[in-house]
């Protein structure tokens, strides 16, 4: 809960959402110094009626892979008022965005939450947000965003797209987006940025293997903000995650 804020080994999670990256952190939580304490999903937890006192009471960090509904119908009100501090990967309820920062800023619970949770994506955005700034000085070239998923993600454009289309805009690029959405078969997550010109095509492509990414960097960021009041968000504190409170990437160079 998060009126203790002092450390524990391993680090206790609620799982909030026991779906396919639910069970995936709970797989690989003790490589990583994390256990499970909680499970819940669509049976025990429906409007939020799971996350009680009780229930609670050994977690030290929820983590939410639930769905857009479940946290906007009341997990992270819950979870606020509850005082637990929580990651959130969950996607698909920006329209209450600003309204659920708000409320943890104001609980003063530490939260972390993020359109895509892979180390390797959030590399991903600070290169297209680069390429933008470059090639927004250059006429002549027009960009086009695609993206592919699983048939069972709901969210489209993707949330990691929006970001990255956020992250090229903030980079200086003001002409027009075109952006291409995919749901078939079991991908895991492809990423693609394209500008092309009558001259010559410019391509940035991630492309996720597996889900063991995002399990990973989700218990990360569990460690780093237990015990850290304040809403983070995980495009912008990631490298902090990665390499260690007070630094970053760029400082490192």
């Amino acid at each position: 809960m998060g009126s203790d804020s002092r450390p524990r080994t391993p680090l206790r999670i609620a799982l909030v959402g026991h779906g396919r990256m639910g069970h995936l952190i709970e797989e690989l939580a003790p490589e990583h110094s994390a256990e499970v304490v909680l499970r819940l999903n669509g049976s025990n937890n429906r409007n939020a009626a799971g996350l009680t006192p009780a229930s609670l009471r050994d977690a030290d960090v929820a983590i939410d892979f639930s769905t857009a509904a479940a946290v906007a119908s009341g997990n992270l009100e819950r979870l606020c008022d509850l005082g637990v501090d929580t990651v959130v990967g969950t996607t698909g309820w920006d329209e209450r965005r600003a309204e659920f920062l708000a409320r943890a800023a104001a609980a003063g619970i530490g939260l972390v939450h993020g359109a895509n949770f892979s180390v390797g994506v959030n590399a991903f955005y600070r290169i297209a947000a680069h390429a933008a700034l470059v090639l927004s000085r250059l006429d002549g070239y027009d960009l086009a965003a695609f993206e592919s998923h699983h048939r069972g993600k709901r969210d489209a454009p993707s949330g990691t797209a929006l970001r990255l289309i956020d992250k090229v805009r903030a980079s200086g690029w003001t002409g027009r987006i075109d952006v291409t959405s995919q749901r078939t078969g079991h991908v895991p997550g492809t990423h693609e940025l394209q500008w092309d010109s009558a001259a010559d095509t410019v391509q940035l492509r991630h492309t996720a293997r597996s889900r063991a990414g995002f399990a990973r960097g989700a218990i990360a960021a569990a460690h780093w903000i237990h015990g850290r009041p304040g809403v983070y968000d995980f495009a912008e504190c990631w490298d902090r995650v990665v390499v260690g409170d007070g630094s970053s990437i760029e400082d490192s160079r």
